[in-house]
C-alpha cells in the first residue's frame, strides 16, 4: 500500500467537502489549499489516491479550525457511503454475518487500518492498527473510523449499541468531552492501540433488510475489487502489514497465503523472486517490533518475547543478538529507559 495508491472512494472526499463548506469553507477553497484537482473527485473508477485524500484532510482541518473534524465525518460515514460493501452489510441475515462480511471485505474501502476481531466469552474487541504511517492524522482517521463503526452499528442494532467501550492509542484531547456525546461512554485514551468492545449477544441480531441474493452479488463485486487493489499493492507489502497486525500470532505460511487469498507455492515462489522467504520476512518484522517494544514502552523482556512469538526471553535475546549485534538490555539501556529484568549474555 502506497500514498499513491488509488483506493479511498471519492465518497470520503465528498463528506469531507461538504463538512467543510458547513463551516463556512467553499469546496474551491479547499481543493485549492489542498493542491488537489477537481477532476480528481470525477476519477472514472470513483477513488482518489491516499496522498490526495490526505492532503484534503490536512486542508480542511486547517482551513475550518475544527480539531474534532474526525468525529463529525465518522458521524457522516452511514452504510450508503461504503458502496458495495454498505449494501451488503445492510442485507446480511444477521449483525455477526454483516460483521463478518465487512471484515473480509474492507480493504475494498482503502482503509489505512488493519482490522482484527478478538471474541471473549462475553464481548467482542474490534482492534485497529495503521497499515500505512499517519503522522499528524492518526487521530482524524482514528475518529473517522471509530465514528463510523459506531454510527453504523446503531443503524444496524436500531439502537445504539448497549454496554459499549472504546480506547484510542494517543493522549486525550482538549475536545474529549465530544467523544462522550458522541459515543455515550467516556472513551479510554494512552491504549496500545485503537479498539471497541460490544456484548456478544448482537451477533444474533437479525438485521431488518436481509436479502441472500444481494449477498452473495455483493460478495462477487468484492472478490473483484480486491483482485484489483491486489494488483495495485504487491503481495510484499501486504505480507509485511498482516504480520505487523498480529503480534504474537504469527501464522505459517499456508496460512499466510490463504489470508491473502493465494497459494503457499505461489507465495513462496513471488517471495523468492523478490530476493526473499516468509522466515526472512517474519524475521524483519519480529526485528521492528521489537525495536519499537523497547524504545517506546518498559514491557518486560519476557512480555516482549510473548509478544514477538518465542517461547521465553532466552531465545528472544539471541535473536534479538542475531538481528543487532546487541543484547535487548543494551540497546534499552542507551535509550535510557528503565528495564524490569536484568540479562546477561548467554
Amino acid at each position: 500500500m502506497t500514498p499513491t495508491a488509488e483506493l479511498v472512494p471519492v465518497a470520503y472526499a465528498e463528506v469531507l467537502l461538504g463538512l467543510a463548506e458547513e463551516r463556512g469553507i467553499r469546496r474551491e477553497q479547499l481543493l485549492q489549499r489542498a493542491g488537489v484537482r477537481a477532476e480528481v473527485l470525477g476519477a472514472p473508477n470513483g477513488r482518489l489516491s491516499f496522498l490526495d485524500f490526505n492532503q484534503l484532510a490536512f486542508a480542511a482541518l486547517a482551513l475550518t479550525a475544527d480539531e474534532a473534524l474526525g468525529l463529525a465525518m465518522g458521524q457522516r460515514l452511514n452504510v450508503s457511503t461504503h458502496g458495495i460493501l454498505g449494501y451488503a452489510v445492510l442485507s446480511s441475515a444477521s449483525f455477526g454475518q454483516a460483521l463478518q462480511f465487512a471484515l473480509k471485505y474492507y480493504r475494498v474501502l482503502g482503509l489505512a487500518f488493519d482490522l482484527e476481531l478478538l471474541e471473549g466469552d462475553s464481548h467482542l474487541q474490534l482492534r485497529a492498527s495503521e497499515s500505512l504511517p499517519l503522522g499528524p492524522l492518526s487521530r482524524f482517521a482514528a475518529e473517522g473510523l471509530f465514528g463510523s463503526l459506531h454510527t453504523i452499528a446503531g443503524f444496524l442494532l436500531g439502537e445504539p449499541p448497549a454496554d459499549f467501550a472504546l480506547g484510542f492509542a494517543y493522549p486525550a484531547p482538549a475536545y474529549a468531552e465530544r467523544y462522550r456525546q458522541q459515543f455515550g461512554v467516556a472513551p479510554q485514551f494512552d491504549q496500545a492501540q485503537h479498539w471497541l468492545s460490544i456484548p456478544r449477544h448482537y451477533l444474533a441480531r437479525p438485521m431488518a433488510l436481509a436479502n441472500p441474493a444481494t449477498v452473495q452479488m455483493c460478495e462477487q463485486q468484492c472478490e473483484a475489487l480486491l483482485a484489483t487493489l491486489d494488483v495495485q499493492e504487491g503481495l510484499l507489502p501486504r505480507l509485511r502489514r498482516l504480520l505487523l497486525a498480529r503480534p504474537g500470532e504469527f501464522p505459517d505460511l499456508d496460512s499466510v497465503a490463504r489470508a491473502l487469498h493465494t497459494s503457499g507455492r505461489s507465495l513462496r515462489r513471488h517471495l523468492a523472486s523478490q530476493g526473499t522467504s516468509y522466515q526472512q520476512v517474519l524475521d524483519e518484522v519480529r526485528k521492528r517490533l521489537a525495536l519499537q517494544y523497547l524504545s517506546t514502552t518498559h514491557l518486560p523482556l519476557q512480555e516482549i518475547a510473548y509478544l514477538l512469538g518465542f517461547n521465553d526471553a532466552s531465545n528472544f535475546r539471541r535473536a534479538f543478538r542475531k538481528w543487532t549485534g546487541r543484547l535487548p538490555s543494551d540497546y534499552r539501556g542507551d535509550l535510557c529507559l528503565p528495564d524490569s529484568s536484568v540479562e546477561t549474555a548467554p
